[in-house]
């Protein structure tokens, strides 16, 4: 064995191929935050959804093509591209506990991953989990599958952000949105501008059907402040419901000039540090 790999001994992530995550079960916790809090978070190139809704995740991945299995909490906000007006979902944090995961998401698709230590108990209809680093407990989210939302409208408050916004260009697809900006590309420049663009990046997301149904339920988000992982800078205003899902998903590797869009180095470079921790 050798520390040097051929393309066929790693996996297909690393070949512009599928990232598949064919079983999972994802808890999903919507709210909506202050429209303020929404349209901060968002790096050029994106715009506020028409509703500042947060998607807080927690994803249990059972069987992966490339590590098994993992946890991961995710924060995803409602936004809008500038330029297609496509609706879609933005990932200003994420907390993993394994390396494959993260150096895959950090490296390659350019996610905030961090690499922290994640907790998950169900029993029955009672599901809570959690995310830690530094000794702070900054996230968790709660809910009872009880069938209930909170909120009786969750459905028709999220129904465009879960139906796929490009039925004919990428079926049954929606839509994850990203930025590939490598710190070896612009950390040792002292002038930003000659750095290569930063691209927003269009990631097509499709499911696999689970072997259950979704199931509703209330939710509830809790968050404690940390300078690393500020995640309670989106507060919650009005949780809306939650929903445990069972589907297997896919992220398409493969990049096209249509998903591509460069925006602005200096505009971008306050928000290139989000995957970084706080200098105490």
């Amino acid at each position: 064995m050798s520390f040097k790999r051929t393309q066929e001994q790693v996996c297909d992530t690393l070949k512009g191929g599928i990232t598949d995550f064919p079983g999972a079960e994802i808890m999903s916790v919507f709210y909506e935050t202050t429209p303020e809090a929404a349209a901060d978070v968002l790096p050029p190139g994106l715009k506020p959804y028409k509703r500042p809704i947060v998607v807080a995740g927690f994803n249990h991945f059972t069987e992966t093509n490339f590590e098994v299995p993992y946890n991961e909490a995710a924060l995803y906000v409602a936004a809008v591209h500038e330029k297609t007006g496509l609706p879609g979902l933005f990932v200003p944090g994420m907390t993993l506990d394994v390396d494959m995961g993260s150096i895959l998401g950090r490296e390659v698709g350019g996610y905030p991953k961090k690499w922290g230590s994640l907790s998950l108990e169900q029993e029955g209809e009672t599901y809570q989990a959690s995310a830690r680093r530094h000794g702070i407990t900054y996230y968790s989210v709660k809910a009872q599958l009880n069938g209930k939302p909170n909120d009786p409208k969750l459905m028709e408050a999220i129904g465009e952000l879960l139906t796929p916004p490009d039925p004919e260009g990428h079926p049954g697809a929606t839509i994850i949105y990203n930025y590939l900006w490598p710190a070896s590309q612009w950390a040792h420049l002292s002038d930003i501008s000659k750095a290569p663009s930063p691209i927003l990046y269009t990631v097509w997301k499709t499911k696999h059907p689970g072997p259950k149904k979704p199931i509703l339920g209330t939710g509830e988000v809790i968050y404690q402040h940390s300078d690393h992982d500020p995640w309670d800078s989106l507060p919650v205003v009005h949780t809306l419901g939650a929903i445990m899902t069972f589907d297997g998903i896919a992220l398409d590797g493969a990049r096209s000039p249509e998903d591509e869009y460069p925006v602005d180095p200096q505009e971008y470079l306050p928000y290139a540090f989000y995957g970084f921790d706080h200098k105490l």
